[in-house]
This record gives C-alpha cells, structure tokens and sequence, in this order.
C-alpha cells in the first residue's frame, strides 16, 4: 500500500532485472505494479490510476498488440500510452542501443534510461521526480 499516493507500473517480463528499483521505491512509499506484457501493463493502466510507467522495449506484447514482434513491443506500448494518456509520465529502462530509436522515444517525451548502466540512485531519482512533479537533488 503506497504511503505517498503515487503508483508507479512496471512492464518488463524480467521483473527480477527491476526488483531493486521497485523495493526501493516501495520503502520510500510508493505503490509498485509490476506487469510482464505490454498488454497486461496496457489492461492495468485502461483501469487504474498510475502517476509513472517505468517500460522495457523488448517484451512480449500480448493480445492488446496482435503481430507486433517481442523484440519491440514496448515502441507500441508507448504509442499507446501517448495516444491515450498524452500527459502521463513514461520512462524506458531497457537495452536497446538503436540511436534512431531512443530520439523516437526522446520525441514522444519518454526518458530513456540504459538497463544495467544507470545506477540505482539515479533512476530512483528519476522516476520520483517524474511521480511528483518536483525535482529532488537528495542523494538517499
């Protein structure tokens, strides 16, 4: 149960690459969901309040993204999102290294950040400052 208020939903089918980050966030109150599809993060957010969605690029899209290949489900799972909740908050945590890709999701107001390079600290950071709207410089 979140003691902020703010819910951040995670869509990544190794939720143990993100298990940190969202222990961490969840001890500092936030409310953490955890999806594996990009349609199960999809059905999550077309029936619940979330304030950030943290995604992975590659992933399986499931029944909400018919033909669309594992290896980019998550592009379409952002388009989505930005067609249906042009305001919310999107970040991409993944390893993609197409630099063509990343400016795509630059474009549409995602923040990319590298899986396994960004340190922990930051992303926590990050992903706070985007739930609340208030940039916080704390180190903790």
């Amino acid at each position: 149960m979140s003691t902020t208020g703010y819910v951040v939903l995670f869509a990544d089918d190794e939720p143990w690459l993100t298990e940190s980050l969202r222990l961490s966030l969840e001890s500092r109150g936030y409310e953490c969901v955890s999806t594996t599809s990009a349609s199960e993060a999809l059905d999550y957010l077309n029936s619940n309040r979330v304030d950030v969605v943290v995604t992975d690029i590659m992933m399986p899209a499931g029944d909400a993204f018919p033909e669309v290949d594992s290896s980019v489900a998550g592009f379409y799972f952002v388009r989505r999102v930005r067609e249906h909740w042009p305001r919310l908050a999107v970040i991409c945590l993944s390893v993609i290294a197409d630099v063509e890709r990343i400016d795509e999701l630059k474009r549409q107001n995602v923040l990319y950040l590298r899986k396994g390079e960004t340190p922990l600290s930051t992303a926590m950071r990050l992903i706070e400052s985007k739930a609340t709207g208030h940039i916080s410089f704390d180190s903790q």
